[in-house]
C-alpha cells in the first residue's frame, strides 16, 4: 500500500470517529428536544382546554356548545379531543372527530388506562400503540374541576408520526451535513497526501536510476523540511559516488596501464636469457611465472570493472557473441583432439548487457571446458531464447565434486581438479558470476551424470528493475 492511501486511510478513519462522535449526539439531542417540545405542546393544550371547561356544567350544560368548542380545539391544535363525565361510566359528552355529536353512552375505556386516572384527579401522559392507526400515540388526559370537584376528564391524542416525520428528517440533514464533511475532509487529506507523497515518490525515482546507473540523476529539493533534507543528502551521496566511481576506474586504467608495462619488459628480459646463448632454463619457469602474474593482473582488472555497475543500459546479441567465441576456440579445441559444437538460433537473441562483458563471459566458460577437459571430450555451446537470453556451456571433462560445488564461485577457488592443472588463477568463475550479476543476471552450475554444465541467464532489455553489484 502506497503512502499516499496510507496517510489518506489513516485521516479517513479519524475523520469518521469525529463525524460519528459528533453528529450521533446531536442527532440524538435533536430527537429528545423534539419530542420533548412535542409532549410538553400537547400537556399544555390539555391543561387549557381543562381549565376552560371548568365553568361548564357537566352533564347538565348545553351540550351542542361543548361539542362545538371541542371542535374547534381539536381543529386548532390537530389533535384528538374527547370529553367525558365524572360518572363510572365515563359518559362520552364531546369528540373533535365526530361532527354529527356522539350519543350519551359510556365511553370504551378498555385499554384507555388515562380515563380512570383522570377521574381519580390525576393528570396523564402516556405513549401507547393505537391499532387503529398502526403506530404509537400520544395521549395526555387531565380531570376538569368545578368547585374543587372532578366533573369529568379531557383526553387529547396525536400521532407520534409527525414528530417521528420531523426528527427523521433531522436525521437525514445531519447525515447528509456529515457526509458533506466527510467528502470535503476525505478532498483535503488526499491533496495534502498527495503534496506529501509527491516528493518522496520524486526520490524513489531519483534513487531507481542511480541503481540503474545514472549517476546524473539527481532529487529535486521539495516538500517539507524533512523531506528536504533527505533529498539534499542523496544528491550528496549521489555525488560522492559519482567521484568514487570515477576514482575508481581513473585507478583500473591507470593501474593498467603502469602494471602492464613492466611485466612486459620483464617477459622481454626473460625471453633473452632463454634465447641464450647459453639458453637458461630458469628464464624459462621465470618466464611462465610472469605470464601467470600477467593474467592475475588482467582477471583482476575485469573483476574491478565487474563491480561497477554500468553507466547506462546496453543490449548485445547472445547468439552473435556466441558464434564469434566459437570461431576463437574452436582451433584451440581441435589442437587439444577435442570436439566444439555450437547450437545457436540464426534470429537475434537480445539481451541486457554490454558486449564485451559477454564476451568475458563466454571465454572464461569455454577457456575452463577447454583446459579442463582430456583430449577426445567434447565442448558444448547452446544459447536458447527464454525470457531473455541463456547460455548453456558443458563438457566431458572430470567434473566438480559436490562438496566443491558452493565454493566453484569465490575468488581463487581451484578445487581438486584446478590443482591438478598447471596455470589458471581462479578467478576465471568469479569473472563470470560477477559480470552476469553486473547486468542482473544469474549463474548456475546443473548437476550432470560426468562433466560439469554452467548456465548464465541474461535479462531481456527493459526487464532490468535495477543494476546490481555483485
Amino acid at each position: 500500500m502506497t503512502l499516499r492511501r496510507r496517510l489518506v486511510l489513516a485521516f479517513a478513519y479519524l475523520l469518521v470517529l469525529i463525524v460519528v462522535a459528533l453528529a450521533i449526539p446531536l442527532g440524538v439531542s435533536v430527537d429528545r428536544r423534539a419530542k420533548d417540545a412535542f409532549y410538553a405542546r400537547l400537556s399544555a393544550q390539555g391543561q387549557v382546554i381543562a381549565t376552560s371547561l371548568g365553568g361548564t356544567t357537566i352533564p347538565g350544560g348545553d351540550l351542542s356548545e361543548l361539542r362545538r368548542n371541542v371542535r374547534i380545539y381539536g381543529s386548532d391544535i390537530d389533535a384528538r379531543v374527547i370529553v367525558t363525565d365524572a360518572s363510572n361510566q365515563a359518559l362520552l359528552l364531546a369528540d373533535s372527530d365526530d361532527d354529527q355529536g356522539p350519543p350519551m353512552t359510556p365511553y370504551n375505556t378498555a385499554g384507555r388506562p388515562e380515563i380512570g386516572a383522570a377521574l381519580q384527579g390525576q393528570s396523564v401522559r402516556l405513549v401507547r400503540r393505537s391499532v387503529d392507526l398502526g403506530g404509537d400515540l400520544l395521549v395526555v388526559a387531565y380531570p376538569v374541576l368545578s368547585g374543587g370537584q372532578v366533573v369529568g376528564t379531557v383526553r387529547l391524542s396525536q400521532p407520534m408520526a409527525a414528530v417521528d416525520a420531523r426528527v427523521r428528517r433531522s436525521w437525514e440533514a445531519i447525515a447528509a451535513v456529515a457526509a458533506v464533511v466527510a467528502i470535503v475532509g476525505l478532498a483535503v487529506a488526499w491533496a495534502l497526501a498527495t503534496s506529501l507523497a509527491q516528493p518522496l515518490r520524486s526520490l524513489a525515482g531519483t534513487a531507481e536510476r542511480l541503481g540503474r546507473g545514472d549517476l546524473g540523476a539527481r532529487a529535486e529539493v521539495t516538500g517539507p523540511p524533512d523531506v528536504a533534507v533527505v533529498a539534499v543528502e542523496l544528491n550528496r551521496m549521489a555525488a560522492e559516488l559519482t567521484a568514487l566511481l570515477d576514482a575508481q576506474r581513473e585507478f583500473v586504467a591507470n593501474a593498467s596501464h603502469q602494471m602492464r608495462t613492466p611485466l612486459t619488459g620483464l617477459r622481454l628480459r626473460l625471453e633473452a636469457l632463454a634465447a641464450g646463448p647459453p639458453p637458461d632454463p630458469e628464464a624459462e619457469l621465470a618466464l611462465r611465472e610472469v605470464d601467470r602474474m600477467s593474467d592475475l593482473v588482467a582477471d583482476l582488472l575485469v573483476l574491478a570493472r565487474a563491480g561497477v555497475a554500468p553507466r547506462s543500459v546496453t543490449s548485445s546479441d547472445l547468439a552473435e557473441q556466441a558464434r564469434a567465441a566459437a570461431d576463437r576456440w574452436r582451433p584451440v579445441a581441435e589442437d587439444r583432439q577435442q570436439m566444439f559444437a555450437l547450437e545457436a538460433p540464426r534470429i537475434p537473441v537480445v539481451v541486457s548487457a554490454d558486449p564485451s562483458d559477454v564476451a568475458i563471459v563466454l571465454d572464461n566458460l569455454i577457456e575452463n571446458a577447454i583446459v579442463y577437459s582430456p583430449s577426445g571430450a567434447t565442448v558444448s555451446v547452446t544459447v536458447s531464447k527464454n525470457g531473455g537470453g541463456t547460455v548453456h556451456v558443458e563438457d566431458d571433462g572430470p567434473g566438480i565434486h559436490p562438496s566443491e560445488a558452493n565454493r566453484v564461485f569465490d575468488r581463487f577457488f581451484r578445487g581438486k581438479a584446478g590443482s591438478a592443472v598447471p596455470g589458471g588463477t581462479g578467478l576465471g568463475l568469479t569473472i563470470v558470476h560477477d559480470l552476469a550479476a553486473r547486468w542482473s543476471g544469474s549463474v548456475e552450475l546443473e548437476a550432470t551424470g560426468s562433466g560439469t554444465r554452467i548456465v548464465v541467464r541474461f535479462p531481456e532489455p527493459g526487464a532490468t528493475t535495477e543494476l546490481t553489484e555483485p
